[in-house]
């Protein structure tokens, strides 16, 4: 396909998107009634036999499946067909063209703000449990099928492998495994899988918007042995102002056991709604960023090191603090009327082996401290080598 192609007389493509779980993804005009739309598309046959006519009965099922379901978190489909393109056969489905990223781009640059890490979660929480009730269990939730909108609301998308209770939908070939390994929930790995399975791969979501990392990574079938076995480490560690109750969530829906996990969807976003509601009108405020110079030799830059570093930053004036009203810091002497009075820490940061003389390099969280609770900002640290 090639943009300027027009589907079944209707949809002109203008341009690529990306590629989806099981076909392409493009950008179309609807001119029926002239609007922009996203369609997914598949190559049947031609072009590999009962593998592609697997493909396309998936596609079928994801368009049977998703165009029943109705929720503003989870994408909208609008039709669904089959085209002939130069003697080949392409199965074609009509979604809603969602603004804005897969969150997966957003978790490049680390964590999220922990208040929006709850919102989307919750969010995500709630198009799930409309999708269990319709019987529905999407199999393949992660970052990258969870589009942020320009207003910050997440959309579900790729249902293109999702198990529907019922067996007319049910086409899962024995020994293929189907999902996403780094977000599975250890039963899937056998084969047997249902709603909970999906609270799993939420909390594998929701825990990396935490720390800005997986609850596991390696391999593959390393990844298998992790989920079956391993206990990933508190997200308290690497995210110390998670409330407890939040991380009581994460380790719940990262049960081994899917006994262990939340009933349903419905009560997963229940609770991250009642602490959202925790925070109250002072949410926790993440630090702002800094900027600072390290000084370092050419062997440090070539080999790494850890070196000390003066920070400066400014601070509420205690004394102004002190004295009610708004004019508390006239005349104050240590803050020079100002309100706010400066302070230097030393830290001592870690910079990788093979930095160059200008480079700036980010150290997460020795910015300065958040408010309510919020995590640190970053440091942004421009090297210069000496000599």
């Amino acid at each position: 396909m090639r943009a300027g192609t027009v589907l079944d007389g209707r949809y002109r493509l203008t341009g690529p998107i990306g590629a989806g779980g099981f076909g392409e993804v493009w950008e179309a005009h609807d001119p029926k009634i002239d609007r922009l739309v996203a369609v997914k598309l598949v190559a049947g046959a031609g072009e590999g036999g009962a593998d592609s006519d697997r493909r396309v009965a998936r596609f079928a099922r994801e368009a049977a499946v998703a165009g029943g379901l109705s929720h503003p978190n989870i994408v909208t489909v609008h039709d669904f067909g089959s085209t002939l393109h130069h003697g080949r056969l392409y199965a074609y489905l009509v979604m809603e063209l969602v603004a804005g990223q897969p969150l997966s781009a957003y978790l490049q640059d680390g964590p999220v703000p922990l208040r929006n890490a709850v919102y989307t979660a919750g969010r995500v929480a709630e198009a799930l449990g409309a999708a269990h009730r319709a019987g529905l269990t999407h199999r393949d939730i992660k970052p990258s099928n969870i589009i942020i909108t320009p207003n910050g609301g997440p959309k579900v998308v790729d249902f293109g492998i999702t198990k529907s209770t019922d067996t007319r939908h049910d086409i899962t070939a024995t020994g293929i495994l189907i999902g996403t390994p780094a977000y599975m929930a250890p039963e899937c790995f056998n084969g047997t899988f249902d709603h909970r399975s999906d609270l799993y791969s939420l909390g594998c979501v929701l825990y990396e918007m935490l720390t800005g990392q997986r609850p596991f990574t390696g391999s593959s079938w390393h990844l298998v042995n992790q989920h079956a076995n391993e206990t990933p480490p508190p997200v308290t560690g690497p995210r110390p102002d998670t409330p407890p109750r939040l991380a009581d969530l994460v380790e719940t829906l990262l049960a081994k056991n899917p006994a262990d996990r939340p009933a349903d969807a419905d009560q997963v976003a229940d609770l991250l709604r009642d602490i959202d509601n925790g925070f109250g009108e002072n949410p926790p405020l993440r630090g702002q960023d800094i900027s600072s110079d390290v000084q370092l030799t050419a062997y440090e830059a070539a080999h790494g090191a850890v070196v000390p570093l003066r920070l400066k930053a400014s601070k509420v004036c205690p004394a102004c603090a002190s004295r009610p009203g708004r004019t508390a810091s006239e005349g104050c002497v240590p803050c020079e009327g100002t309100g706010r009075v400066g302070e230097t820490r030393t830290v001592r940061v870690r910079v990788p082996a093979g930095v160059r003389d200008g480079q700036r390099v980010r150290i997460q969280r020795l910015g300065a401290p958040g408010q309510n609770g919020g995590a640190p900002g970053d440091l942004f640290a421009t090297v210069h080598v000496r000599g």
